[in-house]
């Protein structure tokens, strides 16, 4: 068993009155809209944090980046994390031009998210993909986010699930 899985299995019984919380308002809606309750659970420190928001809301708990999503920042971050951010700066600037000016574009606009505040931990894509999943599953599971440590370098990592309603409830 992957330390994440485990971990996030001891998040779950321990926030389980946050599930609770969460597939009793659900439970109560008769459609999904962006204010349908999901969880976050924040287990990158020894202090979990729990909380059930509106699923059009996440985006306000859990930082999202846009320039995290471009294609050559994606490949930047592969490269960096393998070998190191300064190898990943000449691959993907040495080479075709165009790939080096979307590379410098979606780039530059991470420096400037990052210096406007937003640590973007995942990205717009990855955010799209957690609300559409939460309408699929609606109305017989929960969506949720757990925030975990990272590993080999990594700052955190994301995991998104749903939690069955009817076994929460019983």
């Amino acid at each position: 068993m992957s330390s994440n899985r485990a971990r996030l299995d001891v998040l779950v019984s321990e926030c389980r009155e946050t599930f609770v919380e969460a597939a009793n308002k659900l439970s109560a809606l008769e459609a999904w809209d962006f204010s349908c309750p999901c969880v976050v659970l924040d287990g990158r420190s020894d202090e979990i944090k729990a909380v059930v928001v509106g699923v059009g809301s996440i985006g306000n708990l859990v930082p999202t980046s846009a320039a995290i999503d471009s294609p050559e920042v994606k490949e930047w971050l592969r490269i960096a994390s393998e070998k190191s951010p300064e190898v990943a700066f000449a691959a993907m600037l040495n080479g075709d031009e165009e790939r080096a000016k979307r590379f410098n574009e979606a780039y530059e606009q991470l420096i400037e998210e990052r210096r406007t505040g937003i640590k973007g931990l995942w990205s717009a894509d990855d955010l799209c993909s957690f609300v559409s999943r939460s309408q699929a599953a609606f109305p017989k599971a929960v969506s949720a986010i757990a925030l975990l440590p990272g590993k080999e370098g990594q700052t955190h990592s994301i995991l998104t699930f749903e939690s069955n309603i009817k076994s929460l409830l019983s």
